[in-house]
């Protein structure tokens, strides 16, 4: 069984937890080590069964709660050996820590597949777990989706993926200065509803049929304009959300469904 579950998911953190009845992950912990502890209380996840930790880019709300678990835990990090150096610099943990990868590693039972996502950090990846022929994704922090990020997705059944804003609300928003919006809607910024929503229309032609939707950002969307926009506009590429695939969305401010793949 490969289980998936968002315990924390926005630009405040970002934790998700991949398992199966052997091996347990967790993909960045970008929250205090007390809040990570109550999120996997509640998700009845005991974080002495945490085998290792796979980041996406060592922006702080991927990163922040890092350091302080693997100290506690023992966790190994398991990086790719081009971002070991950047992860020492930002977590300052030691280099005994860290198993480096080249190619596409075995952790337990679970084999993992990463690629490239467009973003303004010095690296961010999207990684894909297998276990028994199934077969879950997680890609966020998407400036501009590509083919190699859909390639990969394409072999999910399960896609974690990035919804973080409404266009119009980000260019609205009195708050947010015009660098910031011009980050964010940049090729190496966030992926909006709408160009989510065009991405799984992309998926569902390659069979996935779960995605949630993810880092949704608290300033300039909501959970249900996201879930709406995506609805919207599958519905007029004639696919139907409830019926063709189904849409969930991740939480800031609680754990996710726990979804199981035999």
């Amino acid at each position: 069984m490969l289980k998936i579950q968002t315990l924390s998911s926005g630009s405040q953190g970002n934790i998700t937890f991949i398992g199966t009845e052997n091996t347990n992950l967790l993909v960045d912990i970008g929250l205090p080590l007390s809040l990570t502890h109550k999120l996997l209380a509640e998700a009845q996840i005991d974080p002495n069964s945490i085998d290792g930790i796979l980041i996406t880019h060592e922006h702080s709300d991927h990163l922040k709660g890092v350091a302080d678990f693997v100290v506690k835990y023992d966790t190994p990090i398991y990086c790719h050996q081009k971002t070991t150096g950047i992860l020492r610099r930002y977590t300052k943990l030691p280099p005994h820590y860290f198993q480096e990868f080249t190619d596409n590693p075995t952790i337990g039972d679970l084999t993992i597949n990463y690629f490239p996502v467009p973003h303004d950090s010095h690296f961010c990846l999207g990684y894909t777990f297998t276990h028994n022929n199934t077969t879950v994704g997680i890609a966020t922090d998407i400036g501009q989706m590509t083919d190699t990020i859909l390639a990969y997705l394409g072999t999910c059944q399960i896609v974690v993926l990035e919804a973080n804003h409404d266009v119009q609300t980000l260019l609205a928003n009195p708050k947010y200065p015009e660098w910031l919006k011009r980050r964010i809607l940049s090729n190496r910024g966030h992926l909006s509803n709408l160009d989510c929503a065009k991405t799984i229309a992309k998926l569902y032609q390659q069979q996935v049929s779960q995605i949630i939707l993810a880092h949704l950002s608290e300033k300039n969307n909501t959970p249900r304009l996201a879930y709406e926009t995506v609805k919207q506009y599958l519905a007029i590429q004639g696919i139907h959300e409830g019926r063709d695939l189904y849409i969930d969305v991740a939480l800031q401010s609680r754990i996710g469904n726990c979804y199981c793949l035999e």
